[in-house]
């Protein structure tokens, strides 16, 4: 079983709150906890490394390798 990286468990903290946003967003249910998960993919993308044009339009990328993430795509 392959251990996650920090970069493994950034990525995937990141997918989750795109999901949860996409969710919430989709239901036009809890504005404040949307806005709170928006504010934390800006956080998490930026500490990333993401530019503000990736995080504005959610347009994340990464390369796999052998189950693990090597590299954003910037």
């Amino acid at each position: 079983m392959l251990r996650p990286t920090p970069l493994d468990k950034q990525w995937d903290e990141l997918m989750l709150l795109c999901r949860k946003e996409a969710e919430f967003q989709r239901a036009k249910s809890h504005p404040k906890l949307t806005q709170f998960v928006a504010v934390q993919i800006d956080r998490l993308a930026r500490d990333m490394g993401f530019d503000e044009r990736q995080i504005v339009e959610r347009q994340f990328r990464a390369e796999r390798d052998a189950g693990h993430i090597v590299r954003l795509l910037t």
